[in-house]
């Protein structure tokens, strides 16, 4: 009675044409993908998550009316509980109360409010209007360091080692509404020329997108720049893909997805055509070509004038004359299908992929990575499946490369009720199974790897949750820092505890330990040995009123060599002000590090400014701040300016090679201006 009351309050005091003040949606959006980056913990583009979740937020999700991939989008719901929704509106009829979603098994208040502003059970007036609703957005973003780094003096002979400037420049484009998106995306990387010899065309890189959905069969259709997600990845999976989190149950990707590539990432994309068609109520059809040049290590050229590499470029660093030459020097070309069919409760889908590459390849083939690919074509057959028992949600994926290798992914979600669920995956990758594109659950890649993983997460009211992993994991062959065979073997376990609606706290503890190859000083050769780290956090979030929220972290790591030991700590203060209504927000922090090595490096994300990212890793003795401003100039018109300042106190010079800075502080700022109309 409780828990329906207070649903139905969320319901009362939730208004959708309130929430869709400009101000509100931008902390709410901003708080979201906040909270998935500290669970992630991956350095990953989060424009692609940032940019889906404002769409639904300006057009809910009919629940009584949408497809899977929809639902998938908004990375709240795992399979499971989309798979259980579309169920309890098969057996009873359309929703007519959001109050139905806690009849729902796995649905908990949590996962009710977070969803509450991205749906709807029902359609608005006049919504078939295929160019109605449009907004439109431009974006320019410039950093750079303002300490002088050692590429960008002058030599003896009044020569520089890179050809451009200092600053990392960013435009962006968006047009979109319920139906079409359009995008164009450029950048300049720091070192790289702007416009000159070098750079004709302005920015080093260029991006666009012409997509549309919900069209007669068409579910998506896409020219331009994409990204494609099959299976559960071992045939292909682009864009956001997460591995290993506190999200414990969430190890299920979400397959069978074709999206616009809207992230600057110069080289993990397709440029063609690409299109998903609902042939039937129950069969959807991937199809999709990509034609692109890509950066690679050109050493030769043929008899016939073909191009000889010994593998592709993915830095995206065009800065030198060196690196000039590799830019955009082969070409390649993709092709592929997936047919997804289902059948009752069961989804099954069938992928082909095949890989050319327009050059000759010869590699530097060791022991270690003698199975590797080394042709310029490569052929991927790959099937999935989904299958929903009860309250058993059985999913996996079978591939075979060209050569005979395979991989093979199989695991089970179990929702035993709304307070407890588990999770078990068992993967098995062959040393020889090729895939440059395979993106699936691993702890390192889709290759020589097998390993088991199991999970649970209690919540036995709305104060506590306990989440908890664990996995064991060998490779059966050498890798690149083993000579042998090793193995591996990874613990996690988060508490979190809402002391009330203001303030939370978690304690999380992982131990990572992996075999490697370690070389002692009394030893000729190297040995294998077992490097274990453990790392301890504490974490305290509040809020004072509604403008005021703040943050403090004591993370300590420990790390154990056959040398010795080591020891990490981290501790931060975050200070935010964030009102409603206010032209001016802002975030700092303070953060004060002291690590023995870069073993015992430690990680925590940043705020920063909108569609930016940070999540640093902290080595050394010393001290970092930050302040992260956001300014509404005009109507439609926002400043941020993010500036931070890092104080080594163990060194007198930081980084090195060509990014080397003479002394011991390295200052970073970075401006963005967004106009939306």
């Amino acid at each position: 009675m409780k828990k329906s009351v207070f649903i139905l309050f969320i319901l009362l005091f939730y208004n959708p044409s309130y929430s869709q003040n400009v101000e509100e949606k931008s902390v709410f959006l901003e708080q979201i993908v906040e909270e998935i980056a500290e669970n992630s913990e991956e350095e990953i583009d989060f424009t692609e998550l940032y940019e889906g979740l404002e769409f639904y937020y300006r057009n809910p999700i009919n629940l009584n009316n949408c497809n899977k991939e929809d639902l998938q989008n908004l990375h709240i719901l795992n399979s499971f509980q989309i798979e259980k929704l579309f169920s309890h509106i098969q057996k009873n009829g359309k929703l007519i109360s959001y109050l139905e979603l806690q009849s729902i098994s796995t649905y908990n208040i949590n996962t009710i409010k977070q969803l509450l502003p991205f749906i709807r059970i029902s359609e608005p007036i006049n919504t078939h209007n295929i160019f109605g609703n449009i907004e439109q957005y431009m974006l320019l973003r410039d950093e750079i360091t303002l300490q002088n780094q050692k590429g960008y003096l002058e030599d003896e002979e009044g020569e520089k080692h890179y050809l451009g400037s200092n600053n990392k420049s960013l435009f962006r484009y968006r047009l979109s509404n319920k139906y079409l998106q359009a995008g164009i995306t450029a950048e300049k990387d720091k070192g790289e020329t702007f416009f000159g010899d070098h750079q004709k065309y302005g920015y080093d890189f260029y991006s666009a997108h012409l997509r549309i959905r919900n069209i007669g069969k068409i579910e998506t259709a896409i020219i331009g720049d994409y990204n494609v997600k099959f299976g559960q990845g071992i045939s292909i999976f682009g864009g956001i893909g997460f591995g290993k989190s506190s999200e414990v149950i969430g190890i299920q990707k979400t397959g069978n997805i074709i999206r616009p590539h809207t992230s600057s990432d110069e080289n993990r994309f397709f440029r063609g055509t690409s299109i998903k068609l609902n042939l039937t109520k129950n069969w959807d059809l991937i199809s999709f070509y990509s034609y692109n040049s890509v950066d690679a290590n050109i050493t030769d050229t043929t008899e016939a004038e073909n191009l000889v590499y010994t593998s592709l470029q993915n830095s995206g660093m065009h800065r030198t004359e060196n690196e000039l030459l590799d830019k955009d020097a082969i070409k390649e070309q993709h092709f592929g299908l997936h047919s997804n069919y289902k059948i009752g409760k069961l989804n099954w889908g069938l992928s082909y992929i095949n890989n050319h590459t327009f050059g000759d390849i010869d590699r530097n083939l060791r022991t270690y990575n003698q199975f590797d690919l080394n042709t310029n074509s490569n052929d991927i057959i790959a099937s999935d499946y989904q299958y929903l028992y009860r309250n058993f949600n059985f999913f996996g994926e079978y591939g075979r490369s060209k050569n005979g290798g395979t991989a093979q992914l199989h695991g089970v979600l179990i929702g035993l009720d709304k307070t407890l669920s588990a999770a078990f995956m068992y993967r098995d990758y062959d040393r020889d199974f090729q895939n440059n594109y395979a993106n699936s659950f691993a702890e390192s890649e889709t290759q020589n790897e097998k390993g088991f993983y199991s999970a649970i997460e209690f919540k036995p009211n709305l104060k506590w949750k306990i989440r908890t992993y664990v996995d064991f994991y060998k490779y059966p062959w050498l890798r690149y820092y083993t000579n042998t065979n090793s193995y591996g073997k990874d613990y996690f376990i988060q508490t979190d505890y809402k002391i009330n609606r203001n303030t939370n706290l978690y304690f999380r503890y992982k131990k990572e330990s992996k075999e490697e190859n370690f070389n002692l000083e009394d030893i000729n050769s190297p040995i294998i040995g077992l490097k274990t780290k453990q790392v301890y956090r504490f974490n305290a979030a509040f809020k004072e009123g509604e403008n005021w929220s703040f943050k403090n972290r004591v993370e300590i790591s420990k790390v154990d060599l056959p040398e010795g030991t080591e020891n990490g700590f981290m501790m931060y203060q975050d200070v935010k002000f964030k009102p409603m209504f206010s032209k001016l927000s802002f975030s700092l922090r303070y953060t004060y590090f002291n690590t023995e090595s870069y073993d015992s490096r430690i990680y925590a994300y940043e705020n920063d400014v909108l569609y930016g990212y940070s999540i640093p890793s902290f080595y050394g003795k010393g001290k970092k701040i930050y302040v992260l401003l956001k300014y509404n100039i005009i109507k439609n018109t926002d400043l941020w300016i993010k500036l931070s300042e890092t104080i080594y106190d163990d060194r007198d010079i930081i980084k090195s090679g060509w990014e080397e800075i003479e002394g011991n502080k390295l200052t970073e700022l970075k401006i963005q201006l967004r106009y939306k109309f």
